[in-house]
């Protein structure tokens, strides 16, 4: 059995999901996107684009996050500098894909959300960037490899396998073939595993 993680750092409900993938009993296969892309491959809307959806979004994820006793402090300087363009808005998946490549990705994965949605960390000057590695203990040349070619080709393999099998937001999951969408499903998914059910069929 197979569990795919398909998520944005820039999410906050792929942030509730991710932290309640803790308490599924099969390890998750994390794939980063680009959400905005795909999203607009299958014809989807991202929350930012519409000012009311993104209000409530907030205020229900920090509903949410209160429910699962989980930290959430949005980084509003972040969020607008990826929203704005003053920071690549595909840059922090890139980052992860990178980390993956220095056996890193725990330490930075869990630090880049923190970084979104938990915490104050400056990402877009040199220096807040590379405190943030010192911080966190991570390889000095962490961004200089996400801003590699081979990084971005295979965020966009990953964007083109996402749009492919019909991930038309984040956070999805799958349980074998089978999706889950939304941080609200977790309940779903842990039945799933929990049963061994591919694609829908009992084990």
């Amino acid at each position: 059995m197979s569990l795919e993680f398909f998520y944005d750092y820039r999410s906050p409900y792929a942030y509730l999901a991710d932290f309640q993938l803790r308490g599924v009993p099969i390890a998750a296969k994390y794939k980063p996107l680009d959400a905005y892309r795909v999203m607009k491959a299958l014809n989807n809307h991202p929350t930012p684009a519409c000012p009311a959806k993104l209000k409530y979004a907030i205020l229900d994820s920090t509903r949410n996050a209160r429910r699962l006793g989980v930290l959430f402090t949005p980084n509003l300087d972040l969020y607008q500098a990826l929203g704005s363009g003053v920071v690549d808005p595909s840059f922090l998946s890139r980052l992860a894909l990178a980390a993956m490549d220095t056996g890193t990705f725990d330490t930075a994965h869990g630090a880049l959300f923190e970084a979104m949605w938990a915490g104050e960390a400056d990402l877009v000057t040199p220096e807040g960037r590379q405190d943030f590695l010192s911080k966190h203990g991570l390889p000095r040349d962490l961004f200089a490899m996400a801003e590699s070619e081979a990084i971005t080709r295979r965020l966009k393999d990953l964007d083109d396998e996402a749009i492919e099998r019909g991930v038309f937001g984040v956070p999805i999951i799958f349980v074998g073939d089978e999706m889950f969408f939304g941080n609200d499903r977790m309940d779903a998914v842990r039945e799933s595993v929990a049963a061994g059910r591919i694609g829908g069929a009992g084990a």
